[in-house]
C-alpha cells in the first residue's frame, strides 16, 4: 500500500515552535510520552496477533480533537551588539597623563576616562589671550587714528570750501580797484585833453587876431589862454601822481598780499586734506583689522575650550564597555585623532538573520526569549532589514534586530545569544498532536474513527508548534484522530482506537 508522509516531514528545519508555556501539561504529557511507548508495545503485540487471527480487531493509537492556544516560536541565534555606541576623538593635541581604562572594561555614566597633562595648554591659553589683546588695543587705536584724520579730513574740506569762496571774492575786489583806477585816470585825461583841445584852439583863435587887431585886449587874453594850457598840461604830468588814486593802488598791493596768504592757506588745507584722506581706513582695511581682532578672539576661545576639555578630561556618556582603544599613557594625541570606543551596556540587542519561511512569520513589535550565557532577558523585534544578503553558504537572508528589554551586568558583548520570537499564536483554536496530520498528493488529511470505522478527513493546517498543530478546518472537536500510521491502514475498515 501507499505510505503516506506525516505533516512534520515538510517543516522547515530552520523553525522550532513551541505551544503557550503550562508546567502542569508539561508534566502530563511526560506521562503521555511514557504510556504511549507501553502502548505502542502492548498494539505491536496485538498486531502480530491479530494478523495470526484474523478475526480480531486492529488496534491503534488515537487521541481527542480538544481546543486551547497555539503559538509559534521562531527559534535563532545571534551576536550581542549594543544599540548606541560613543566614539571619542582627541578634541586638540596634549599629552594623555592618566588613562584609566583598558580594552574591555566596564565604565559607569561619568566617569573619567582619561586626563590631559594641562601645563602646555594652559601656555598657549595666555599667549592667545595676549595675541588677542594686542590685536584689539591695534584694532581700537587704529579706528581712533582713522576717526582722527577723519574729522581732520572733513574740517579741512570745509575750510577749503570756505578758503576757495574768498579767493574768488578776493580776486574780484582786487579786479574792481584796478578797473576804477584805470577808469579815473582815463576820464580825467579825456577831460584834461578836450580841455586842452579847446584851449589850443583859442590861442589859435587869439593869435589870429592879434595879427589883424594889434590890441592890448587880444594879447591879455592870449597870454590867459597860455596859462591856463600851461596849467593843464600840468595837471596831465601830475595826473600819475594822483593822491586818491594812488591811495587806491596802495589799497590793491594790500588786498593783493590777502589774496598771496589765501591762496597759501589754501594749499596748507589741501595738503592736510590730502594727508588725512589717505590715513582714513577704507571699508576693506576696517574689515581685514576686525578679521584679525576676530581671528584673535577665536584663538583665544578655542584655547581657553582645549584647556577645559583637558582639565574635565574625557568621561563616559553612559554605562557601557570599552571596545576599542587607540592610546596609553604617556601618548600626545592630535587633534581630532581617535581615543577609544564605548559601547552602551544599557541599550543593547541581538542581531540575528531570517531565512525566507522565518520571514513570513515574524513582525516589528513581537515579543521574544533571549538567553545569554544561561540568562533568559525578555526581548522585542526592534528592526527587520529590508533587504536580504548572502551568507556564506550563498543562502540569501534577512538580517533583523532584537532588543533587550531587561540587560544586566550579566550581558557580555559579541557573545552568541539564543532567541525563541513568539511570532503568531492562536486562542482556543482546535489542535491535535503533529503526528496525527498526514500528507499525500492531495493535501494534509487525518484518519478519524468513528463508531470503530476508519474515515480519512482532509484537513486545513494552522499554525503548529513543537508538538501539536492547529485545524483550521476538516475536524470538528471530539473527534478521534489516530497518531500512529505505521501500519497499513484502509478508509473503512474497522478499528479500535487506543485513546492517550
Amino acid at each position: 500500500m501507499l505510505k503516506f508522509r506525516k505533516k512534520d516531514d515538510f517543516t522547515d528545519g530552520q523553525e522550532k515552535v513551541k505551544k503557550a508555556k503550562n508546567p502542569a501539561r508539561r508534566k502530563k504529557r511526560i506521562k503521555q510520552a511514557v504510556a504511549l511507548v507501553i502502548v505502542l508495545a502492548i498494539a505491536g503485540g496485538i498486531y502480530v496477533r491479530s494478523a495470526q487471527t484474523k478475526d480480531v480487531t486492529p488496534t491503534a493509537m488515537a487521541t481527542t480533537v480538544t481546543r486551547d492556544d497555539i503559538e509559534t516560536m521562531v527559534s535563532t541565534s545571534g551576536v550581542v551588539e549594543s544599540e548606541i555606541s560613543q566614539v571619542y576623538y582627541a578634541p586638540m593635541a596634549a599629552k594623555v597623563s592618566e588613562l584609566n581604562v583598558e580594552l574591555g572594561d566596564a565604565v559607569k555614566a561619568g566617569d573619567i576616562l582619561l586626563a590631559y597633562d594641562t601645563e602646555d595648554l594652559e601656555f598657549q591659553q595666555k599667549s592667545d589671550a595676549l595675541d588677542a589683546q594686542a590685536s584689539e588695543s591695534s584694532y581700537q587705536s587704529s579706528i581712533a587714528e582713522s576717526n582722527k584724520q577723519e574729522a581732520i579730513y572733513r574740517e579741512a574740506s570745509e575750510q577749503l570750501a570756505n578758503i576757495e569762496t574768498l579767493i574768488v571774492f578776493q580776486k574780484d575786489l582786487i579786479k574792481q580797484f584796478q578797473y576804477y583806477v584805470e577808469d579815473e585816470k582815463t576820464e580825467k585825461k579825456l577831460k584834461l585833453y578836450d580841455e586842452r583841445y579847446r584851449l589850443n584852439r583859442r590861442i589859435n583863435n587869439l593869435s589870429v587876431q592879434a595879427y589883424i587887431e594889434d590890441t592890448e585886449g587880444v594879447h591879455v587874453s592870449q597870454a590867459q589862454a597860455m596859462n591856463e594850457l600851461e596849467e593843464i598840461n600840468k595837471k596831465l604830468d601830475e595826473l600819475e601822481g594822483d593822491k586818491e588814486l594812488t591811495e587806491i593802488e596802495r589799497q590793491i598791493v594790500v588786498e593783493q598780499e590777502k589774496l598771496a596768504d589765501l591762496e597759501m592757506l589754501r594749499d596748507e588745507l589741501k595738503s592736510d586734506k590730502n594727508s588725512s584722506e589717505n590715513a582714513i581706513l577704507d571699508v576693506y582695511k576696517k574689515k581685514e583689522l576686525e578679521a584679525t581682532v576676530e581671528k584673535g578672539r577665536l584663538a583665544e576661545a578655542q584655547a581657553q575650550a582645549h584647556l577645559e576639555e583637558a582639565l574635565a578630561g574625557i568621561r563616559a556618556d553612559f554605562n557601557g564597555i570599552i571596545t576599542e582603544l587607540d592610546i596609553n599613557n604617556g601618548f600626545v594625541t592630535e587633534a581630532g585623532s581617535k581615543l577609544m570606543k564605548l559601547e552602551s551596556s544599557d541599550a543593547v540587542r541581538v542581531n540575528i538573520s531570517l531565512s525566507k519561511y522565518d520571514l513570513a512569520k515574524v513582525e516589528l513589535g513581537q515579543k521574544a526569549e533571549v538567553e545569554i550565557s544561561g540568562q533568559v532577558y525578555e526581548g522585542t523585534v526592534s528592526k527587520i532589514n529590508r533587504m536580504a544578503e548572502k551568507n556564506d553558504a550563498g543562502t540569501r537572508l534577512v538580517a533583523a534586530e532584537v532588543h533587550i528589554e531587561n540587560p544586566d551586568d550579566n550581558i557580555y558583548l559579541g557573545i552568541e545569544g539564543k532567541v525563541k520570537i513568539h511570532a503568531q499564536k492562536s486562542e482556543n483554536t482546535l489542535i491535535v498532536p503533529i503526528a496525527a496530520v498526514n500528507t499525500d498528493q492531495t493535501g494534509d488529511f487525518c484518519y478519524v474513527v468513528k463508531d470503530g470505522i476508519l474515515e480519512k478527513h482532509p484537513v486545513t493546517a494552522g499554525l503548529s508548534s513543537e508538538d501539536s498543530i492547529e485545524i483550521v478546518e476538516g475536524l470538528e472537536e471530539g473527534d478521534i484522530v489516530l497518531t500512529d500510521t505505521s501500519m497499513e491502514l484502509t478508509e473503512g475498515m474497522q478499528i479500535e482506537p487506543l485513546l492517550m
